[in-house]
């Protein structure tokens, strides 16, 4: 091969290393060297990610920090990343992110079709209407052909064109660029519905309407999806320290072990507490963090129950009843598969 051939050859190889992003088992690295967990979290609503007194706070941030704690043992060392449309798996995987969280729907599509992983289900999230008080309303039969304003993407116009096929509802749809322009119009009474996620329509983002404008969530949920946390696909030690982090917070609460009574398990005869407490050496050395991670992370961040009271539930801006997320023991979708090493 000519000198000349092997040169561009050569040229060619290295440009192409500099260019990849960061792949398979570099992100824990990653994070360790920096000292910092980038989470892109949906900050659009003030029901995800949302500041108050001048920290972070939602559902996406506590899992970020849940990552951090059991990762670097700080709790506070989480870098948001505002992500607000469709952009967060791409910022994922060009490497600007570590974890995305964002409400993304575990769906079969998101799971084959992208660079995308789902460690677990954390929690699910839900889509439903938002409109103009209606007294006599009693089901969406007495919405039938209302205008419904949506925001432009793919995974909620999708949603919202099916459910209104299904129930034949014959309603108006208006795609708008975002979730803001989608509000102006309900307040403008130019359209009689908007539809979004729940978790949006509970938070302050619909709270201060204008005079004459009196608003109500309707009781119907279109959907029921999974969400949680999203890393590559290909990066699987960041994979099952994330799948396993989620179920120990579960299981905690599965067996009545808190932040505030983890103390008081130290001596317990039950094998999967003492698994979960247990600071196993081997077990923490091949998901590449130290003997201490998930007892750290239970005794700062608390078990999975204490979580979701602080993001979702009566600790948060939302107060959403936790339905679905229940423990499956409780009637909810919820659940930890045996914790045995």
């Amino acid at each position: 091969m000519p000198m000349r051939l092997i040169c561009l050859f050569f040229i060619a190889f290295l440009s192409f290393f500099q260019t990849v992003p960061a792949r398979a088992g570099t992100t824990l690295n990653r994070i360790k060297q920096t000292g910092v967990v980038r989470c892109g979290a949906r900050t659009a609503a003030d029901a995800y990610a949302y500041r108050a007194d001048g920290e972070w706070r939602g559902i996406d941030v506590e899992i970020c920090r849940l990552i951090a704690s059991a990762v670097l043992g700080r709790e506070e060392a989480v870098a948001i990343v505002p992500v607000n449309r469709e952009e967060g798996i791409a910022l994922l995987r060009d490497g600007k992110i570590d974890v995305l969280n964002a409400a993304t729907p575990i769906t079969m599509r998101n799971d084959l079709e992208t660079d995308a992983a789902f460690p677990a289900v954390f929690y699910y999230s839900a889509l439903a209407f938002i409109g103009h008080y209606k007294p006599d309303a009693a089901s969406m039969k007495d919405w039938q052909g209302a205008k419904v304003c949506v925001e432009n993407t793919p995974f909620l116009t999708q949603n919202l064109q099916d459910y209104n096929t299904r129930h034949g509802l014959e309603l108006r749809v208006m795609k708008t660029p975002t979730l803001t322009r989608a509000k102006e119009l309900l307040y403008l009474k130019r359209c009689d519905l908007v539809f979004a996620r729940l978790e949006t329509l509970h938070s302050d983002y619909f709270k201060n309407a204008p005079d004459g404008v009196d608003l109500a969530v309707l009781p119907e949920i279109v959907r029921t999806y999974p969400a949680g946390p999203v890393i590559r696909d290909d990066d699987r030690e960041l994979f099952k320290l994330v799948r396993w982090l989620v179920h120990g917070v579960v299981k905690a609460e599965e067996k009545g072990v808190s932040s505030q009574t983890i103390e008081d398990f130290q001596n317990t005869d039950d094998p999967e507490i003492q698994n979960l407490l247990d600071k196993n050496k081997a077990t923490a050395a091949k998901l590449g963090v130290d003997e201490n991670w998930l007892y750290r992370a239970l005794s700062e961040r608390g078990n999975y129950g204490e979580i979701y009271r602080r993001g979702l539930g009566d600790r948060s801006v939302l107060k959403l009843n936790r339905s679905a997320n229940r423990l499956k023991r409780d009637g909810g979708l919820i659940g930890s598969p045996d914790f045995e090493k």
